[in-house]
């Protein structure tokens, strides 16, 4: 089967009924805008700093195929509400704009409710923004002026189409979401730079680096110092460790032990110890060897006007600036994973975490 038709050569296509229109008509303009505003979206989806949103972006582009849709339909062939049943809707329904309105408000809200939780997890902009900050924010502030062009377009065709009145806010919407989601990936490439900027200070001696030779206590150190990486059996003599350390402080706590990865390797939790305690033991170790840093020095560090300031707004909540993570370096002071405890204050988790290394 070709691809071409030479229907188009005069200068002319069809909608779903069939009648024949100018290429300038705002409709395909219009049509024309919301498909490269779609394959803008598929640039977004594609780079590597967007893989854990590529099946939001997905869902959106399909919403906006749909407006697509509606904006070329008739009132004898509408597209056809999908339910979250999975059933659609009949053909006598989807001939009303309620059944779209309902459909496209609802999508509208929960742009909305996304662009409310994300502006709440960065810093207000006090002045203009310049496009261009990191790849992926470029690419989302292209994707966002594509779809206001796309807004303006949708306006004129408005007039022209019954039907896609309903996906307008929708539309407008989105573009507020691109924006916002842009802003937070200027944010989390400034937060890290910045982060980068402080390894490399202490990887080239210009600040303390929290390695073997700092460590004060010989018994577990040797043995910790020879490990090329933590086996099960490492790691649970190591909360063992500090269980018994807890116990004599009359505190319950609980222990988390991860890889490099900061990937968890045990867990435990002493009796009585408090139920958010797992959670903050978890990304205590994840952050301390995500940072190679205790995460009682981290806490110093984010600090307005401090290096990592924010950066405890990224990582959906895996990043935590309190004292407890320790990290842990093994044989030629490499990175092999990290403790987190919590149950105590900051400072009785840091002490108990660097019982055994420090």
């Amino acid at each position: 089967m070709s691809i071409y038709t030479k229907i188009g050569d005069g200068g002319k296509t069809t909608l779903q009924d069939g009648i024949p229109i100018p290429k300038h008509h705002p409709i395909v303009i219009a049509l024309a805008a919301l498909d490269e505003l779609n394959a803008h979206l598929g640039v977004v989806k594609s780079q590597p700093a967007h893989t854990e949103s590529a099946a939001e972006y997905g869902h959106i582009q399909k919403n906006i195929m749909t407006a697509m849709s509606l904006l070329s339909a008739t009132s004898e062939k509408r597209p056809r509400v999908r339910h979250s049943t999975g059933a659609y809707s009949s053909q006598a329904k989807s001939n009303t704009d309620g059944d779209w309105g309902k459909y496209f408000a609802g999508e509208t809200g929960i742009l909305e409710s996304k662009i409310d939780a994300t502006a709440s997890a960065i810093p207000p902009s006090k002045s203009f923004v310049t496009y261009g900050a990191c790849p992926g924010s470029a690419t989302l502030d292209l994707a966002r002026a594509v779809a206001r062009r796309a807004e303006t377009c949708l306006t004129l065709a408005a007039e022209k189409s019954e039907y896609i009145q309903v996906a307008l806010p929708y539309i407008n919407r989105l573009s507020d979401f691109l924006y916002i989601k842009a802003r937070y990936a200027d944010f989390e490439y400034t937060v890290m730079r910045a982060v980068r900027d402080v390894l490399n200070e202490a990887d080239a001696g210009k600040l303390p680096r929290y390695t073997p030779a700092s460590r004060q206590s010989p018994t577990l150190l040797n043995e910790v110092n020879t490990f090329n990486e933590l086996t099960l059996a490492q790691a649970k003599t190591l909360l063992e460790k500090i269980e018994s350390n807890a116990e004599a402080m009359n505190l319950p706590i609980t222990t988390v032990c991860c890889n490099a990865a900061g990937n968890p390797i045990a867990a435990h939790v002493m009796d009585n110890s408090l139920i958010i305690s797992y959670e903050a033991a978890m990304a205590k170790a994840f952050t301390a060897a995500s940072l190679k840093m205790p995460t009682l020095a981290l806490s110093k560090l984010v600090q307005p006007g401090q290096p990592f300031y924010g950066l405890e707004s990224l990582g959906g909540g895996k990043i935590i600036p309190i004292g407890g993570g320790v990290p842990i370096f093994g044989q030629d002071s490499r990175l092999i994973g990290a403790i987190g405890v919590s149950g105590g204050t900051a400072e009785q988790d840091h002490e108990l975490a660097s019982s055994v290394l420090y």
